[in-house]
Formats: C-alpha cells, sequence, structure tokens
C-alpha cells in the first residue's frame, strides 16, 4: 500500500475525481475529493482469483447505481472480491461467504486526505 496511496493521489490531482486502487488480497483504497477510504478483508483469502476484479467492479457499480455511501460500495466490493475468491469454480462466487465477509469488512477513512 506504500505506493497505492502517492499514486492515487496524483491521480486526484490529475483531475480524477475518485480513484479506486486494488490492494490486491489486501482489499481497496478509495481517494474521493473528500479523503480518502480502505476496506480489506477480514483475514487472507484462499482460492482461484479469476474474476475477482471483476467482481469487485461490479459490486462498486452496484453501490454506484443504489447510492451507497463509499465505506458500504467499498464493503460490498470487498466482500464479493473475497467470495469470488473462496467460490469452487473459478469466475464465480460464493452467495454464503459474500454474506460471512461481508460483515467482516474493515473499513477506515480518512476525511480530507485528498
Amino acid at each position: 500500500m506504500a505506493t497505492a496511496v502517492p499514486a492515487s493521489l496524483q491521480r486526484r490531482a490529475s483531475g480524477a475525481q475518485v480513484v479506486v486502487t486494488s490492494l490486491d488480497a489486501e482489499g481497496l483504497l478509495a481517494v474521493i475529493p473528500e479523503g480518502r477510504w480502505r476496506a480489506a478483508p477480514p483475514a487472507h483469502v484462499r482460492g482461484n482469483p479469476t474474476g475477482a476484479g471483476d467482481s469487485a467492479v461490479a459490486g462498486l457499480l452496484s453501490g454506484l447505481v443504489e447510492h451507497l455511501p463509499w465505506p458500504d460500495r467499498l464493503t460490498r466490493a470487498v466482500a464479493l472480491s473475497a467470495a469470488t475468491v473462496r467460490a469452487p469454480a473459478a469466475g464465480e462466487f460464493d452467495p454464503g461467504a459474500y454474506e460471512e465477509l461481508r460483515g467482516r469488512v474493515a473499513v477506515s477513512g480518512v476525511v480530507s486526505a485528498a
């Protein structure tokens, strides 16, 4: 994550309104006009990562469409991505794992840091 924050801040300074960066197995970082948010799964998730990035994007976009606040969007995206890694078949997601993980994703924020 050491390089993710400066790179994300640089993209914001270049004109992007919102930058969401994958931290791989460590979750997501969102840099928005109001500050920064970081969401992390409760523990390292083992399995097949095929489709995990697509699931994260789907979680972010569905949260955007539903006008969810950023912490909820990131929680959804990280839980859905992790549930995809846990699924028995590549590119699918485990609905039970999603529900279990959703309540355990850690989200922290820093307001006015962007």
